[in-house]
């Protein structure tokens, strides 16, 4: 599931996705009772809550299916109900503990079979939304059991196997004291545990881990597989071992680069949708109350525990850095935190400037622009030229560059100058001509549209990892009835993302308003039209799906306007236009975007028209950030 949501990997989460939906869709009904024929379809046993549920959470986290934790809920609910003894805080392996005690007397309690569980729950609690019913009875549990748990710590820091019978065997456990620590930490570090009553167990349990661990590097002191205390020495070790050695420290390094940087800002990103938001952009103004200085900057994802990688750039273009930028993918209705570090000494994190823009002179004036999943270019002086000089071809409109993901194509294009057939990275089969293409504007009065010619000047603002910016200025067309009017457009084009952000503003002279239209190709006259799909009720959306040509392919084309658009029209050229009243010099937004079915899970016109409904709302609804 972390590969699919991190890694933009759909097919990773799609066996996943069969077997759960085969569990809910048939429910087991059997016994918890362990042993009892289909008990293990159940979550019967301890080791089960830290395997099954967080995965229902991821699922549901991916899918914005609330079903995967409806059925979560009600199976941990049930399963906590039978095995969580409330007089001692603490979960029995399975039910044939009920009855069978420690060498002692006392209760026999696993402490990997508590750790499985406690380790368990910042899974669920990390993916679950913030506004879940019964996030507070997750919450309760890890309360609950931390308490619990401090009590049985040993002497030496650790937890032995059986929990109230330390003496069963009277040797320190790892697997077990690691993911015992690992919950507890987690609970500090996301406030819900004191620091002042946990950090000192916590430090001990750590003491005792890295004690544990070889001159060689295994950790020992791993009780093999097994499901209630026995024999082992500091020879043994097993990857759960290991494992929970990584999560803890993991964890205890987020609590270190917290302690460190007591100057840092917090930056709180809250996703308001039911949806999962992939490659989402964070900006935040910079400096936000800090030195400024860029050599020692460095935003530090807290769920991963990693630093990610940013770009400052000057988003106002007065010549001074202004914003801070950079990107994370974000569950349903979570909250996420992330650290603005500055004159850290952490390294940076790997990075390349993916989202590019340049001006093409070797190549009629071209204006190119790209990132890791989409490449597109715009038409400049020259190309207007009747031939030998030129191409003769006057076009405002955008072209489509089909590539390949990740693979940077803008510069290697033009220097092969064979671009119009495929060679492995991609190819430009769409057709642009005097049209809109993938996304333009024209000026309509009586109706009738009215297009600049192309570009008179174009200059790239700024490039980077997470972010390209290019302004394109239009030079004055005219109208009709005197009017004449003149285009300034800025475009962003994040990285992961396929959709252009396009900001517009018209000088209008000889009017004050006009009614204006953003645009793309729908007719079948230049890209043989599949599919086309419009849609104007909350925000404009026009898709279209295409095959220009026989063996390369389809490309999905479209069109997001962000404001509820006053009509339609459509031009002699097969362009559909969503229209609007603007006035002189009022901003107005738009994205293009665009996707090739060879170099893309989406591989429909029904799956781009998903793809782009999901970007309008987003769009709609944007992250809430908060900076303290």
């Amino acid at each position: 599931m972390e590969m699919a949501m991190e890694d933009g990997n759909p097919a990773a989460a799609e066996k996943i996705r069969a077997v759960l939906d085969k569990v809910m869709n048939r429910p087991s009904s059997a016994s918890l009772q362990f042993l009892t024929p289909g008990c293990q379809d159940r979550w019967s046993w301890s080791d089960a809550l830290f395997m099954s549920p967080p995965v229902f959470v991821k699922l549901a986290a991916y899918t914005g299916d609330r079903r995967y934790l409806e059925f979560m809920d009600r199976e941990y609910k049930l399963t906590c109900d039978y095995l969580f003894d409330r007089e001692e805080g603490l979960f029995f392996r399975d039910s044939r503990y009920f009855t069978v005690p420690a060498a002692n007397g006392k209760k026999m309690f696993w402490s990997r079979g508590n750790g499985w569980v406690i380790a368990g729950l910042p899974l669920i609690l990390q993916d679950m939304p913030a506004d879940w019913p019964s996030r507070p009875f997750y919450e309760d549990l890890l309360k609950r059991l931390a308490a619990a748990l401090k009590k049985c710590q040993s002497s030496d820091g650790s937890w032995h196997a059986s929990l109230l019978d330390p003496d069963e065997p009277p040797l320190k456990e790892m697997s077990g004291t690691l993911f015992i620590m690992y919950g507890m930490l987690w609970g500090v570090n996301q406030g819900y545990l004191d620091a002042d009553e946990y950090l000192p167990s916590i430090r001990k349990a750590w003491k005792a881990a890295c004690d544990a661990v070889s001159k060689e590097g295994a950790l020992g002191w791993v009780q093999p597989i097994a499901d209630k205390p026995g024999h082992y020495s500091g020879k043994d070790t097993e990857v759960y071992g290991a494992g929970a050695y990584l999560m803890a420290g993991s964890e205890l390094r987020k609590y270190v680069i917290d302690r460190d940087h007591p100057q840092k800002k917090t930056v709180t990103v809250t996703n308001p949708l039911g949806r999962f938001r992939p490659a989402e952009t964070v900006s935040v103004p910079w400096p936000s109350g800090g030195s400024g200085d860029a050599a020692g900057l460095r935003v530090f994802d807290v769920r991963h525990g990693r630093v990610i990688p940013h770009q400052l750039a000057d988003t106002d273009g007065d010549g001074t850095t202004d914003t801070l930028l950079f990107q994370s993918n974000f569950r349903p209705g979570t909250v996420r935190d992330f650290w603005i570090l500055e004159n850290s000494c952490l390294g940076e994190a790997p990075s390349a400037d993916v989202c590019f823009s340049r001006p093409v002179p070797e190549r009629l004036d071209d204006f190119a622009w790209e990132n890791d999943l989409t490449a597109h270019r715009i038409y400049g002086p020259a190309v207007a030229r009747p031939a030998p000089e030129g191409e003769g071809l006057v076009s405002s409109g955008t072209d489509v560059w089909s590539k390949r993901a990740g693979a940077p194509v803008i510069n290697e294009f033009y220097k092969r100058g064979d671009y119009h057939r495929d060679h492995g990275r991609g190819l430009d089969m769409y057709n642009v001509g005097p049209g809109r293409g993938c996304g333009g504007i024209a000026v309509f009065r009586d109706g009738k549209p009215h297009v600049s010619g192309n570009w008179a000047s174009a200059r790239t603002l700024y490039n980077g990892p997470v972010q390209t910016a290019f302004e394109v200025v239009y030079a004055p067309w005219d109208i009709g009835g005197g009017v004449r009017v003149a285009e300034t457009r800025r475009v962003t084009l994040d990285a992961g993302n396929r959709f252009s952000k396009v900001r517009s503003v018209l000088n209008v002279r000889g009017a004050e308003t006009v009614k204006a239209g953003v645009g793309m190709d729908t007719g079948k006259r230049r890209n043989d039209y599949e599919a086309v799909m419009e849609d104007r009720e909350s925000g404009g959306l026009m898709t279209a799906w295409s095959r220009p040509r026989k063996d390369d392919g389809c490309l999905g084309t479209a069109v997001i306007v962000p404001w509820v658009p006053e009509g339609r029209a459509v031009d002699a050229e097969g362009c559909t236009y969503l229209l609007r009243k603007v006035a002189n010099g009022e901003p107005f937004e738009w994205y293009m975007g665009a996707v090739w079915d060879k170099a893309s899970p989406i591989r429909s016109a029904a799956g781009w028209e998903a793809e782009a409904r999901r970007v309008r709302e987003c769009i709609g609804h944007p992250l809430q950030v908060r900076v303290r």
